[in-house]
């Protein structure tokens, strides 16, 4: 991998973390959502996305828990991301099955509708496992999409609709022989998962230049936090012949490890993901978080104003992946950085704009844990490992 940016014999691929459009829930226009960013989205010949809402007005709730009512969102907030300008749409989330199987194929259905592919979610387990393809100057990339973050019945079956599963098993060891000590959180992931993922990257290597993982994982809104089953997942993808690997679900920026010449972007942040809370209560029957007030303590209780944003500030923190590719694979790595504002839109930050070093600063000393040097060139941070490349 070098320093070389896009020519005639290479493409630009763009990614980003979660987005969750409800601007006719707001009242507002369709293309505001990206109105900052569009322009710069559109300068990828691929723009890829993390949907974290669902496009239809059919089906009930399925998981009653705290924010799950909030997951659907009319079928015409599509839109937004189509005028922005992405491509494809991974939908393997813990919010895809939050109203049935109707709703998810009716959430696919509107997307495609709308000229963008779908990945990790579908009618039944070989869709939801299907790889998109797309071809331009020549380049084929293919994308594959899976969810560690599942409810009870979130996964695809033969039959039923649902998201391409890599489900995670958690276990807790008991550290000194002290009682009371607070154990050592072990997660693994399912092996029969990972070498369905395996596969299907092996059968995709044949087909394309370039293969994108998209994953949900993780926890969110913790920060300098990663799962033990993140890097070793990650990894086994790319040892598998994937080239670029982009996480997501925590809902603030992750660091970047370089494995094998290859990145893991741990999270991307949420990119456009709006909420609805103070619009109405959520309906009867709906429970509060069933995750213990000490663990989200250090979130607080937000800002007046950031209601359709809230949390802490380094929630606003984003980014987007810049990824120049050629048929030979990996040319240059990058992302721009970014923050959303108090209606979670997305701005991408001048060099010269304070907030740029201060989300530079934030994710940098993560990534140097992690082998992984960052490069300001211009307005992008480029990402090379420990030797400079």
């Amino acid at each position: 991998m070098n320093g070389q940016t896009s020519s005639g014999d290479s493409i630009v691929i763009q990614v980003v973390g979660n987005v969750g459009p409800k601007r006719v829930e707001h009242g507002e226009p369709m293309e505001s959502l990206f109105g900052l960013v569009h322009q710069k989205v559109k300068e990828a010949d691929i723009a890829l996305c993390q949907l974290e809402k669902i496009f239809s007005t059919r089906g009930c709730l399925q998981y009653r828990d705290h924010n799950t009512w909030a997951s659907r969102s009319d079928p015409e907030n599509a839109r937004a991301l189509a005028l922005a300008g992405f491509n494809v749409v991974s939908h393997a989330t813990n919010r895809c099955f939050d109203y049935g199987p109707d709703a998810l194929l009716d959430s696919i259905g509107v997307l495609r509708k709308n000229g963008m592919q779908v990945i990790g979610a579908g009618k039944d387990i070989a869709e939801a496992r299907t790889p998109a393809i797309m071809e331009r100057k020549g380049i084929k990339v293919g994308f594959l999409a899976y969810n560690s973050i599942l409810p009870v019945e979130y996964e695809a079956r033969e039959g039923k609709p649902g998201c391409a599963p890599l489900r995670v098993s958690t276990y807790y060891q008991a550290q000194g022989y002290q009682p009371g000590t607070p154990p050592r959180v072990i997660t693994i992931a399912r092996e029969d998962d990972v070498r369905a993922m395996e596969d299907d990257i092996r059968k995709l290597r044949n087909q394309v230049d370039v293969i994108v993982v998209s994953i949900h994982w993780g926890q969110d809104y913790l920060p300098e936090v990663l799962s033990m089953y993140q890097p070793a997942v990650g990894r086994r993808a790319i040892e598998s012949g994937a080239d670029l690997v982009f996480g997501h679900h925590g809902h603030i920026i992750e660091g970047i490890e370089m494995y094998r010449g290859r990145p893991i972007f741990y999270c991307l942040g949420s990119f456009a993901q709006e909420l609805s809370f103070h619009l109405k209560p959520p309906p009867g029957g709906v429970r509060a978080t069933t995750v213990p007030g000490e663990y989200r303590q250090w979130l607080g209780k937000g800002e007046t104003g950031w209601e359709r944003n809230p949390g802490p500030k380094i929630r606003r923190y984003t980014m987007m992946a810049r990824c120049v590719v050629g048929k030979a694979g990996l040319q240059k790595v990058s992302f721009l950085p970014g923050y959303t504002n108090q209606k979670s839109e997305p701005e991408l930050l001048s060099r010269d704009d304070p907030r740029f070093e201060e989300v530079f600063h934030y994710i940098e000393p993560w990534c140097k844990d992690m082998g992984t040097t960052l490069t300001v060139e211009g307005d992008e941070v480029v990402v090379l490992d420990s030797t400079g490349k």
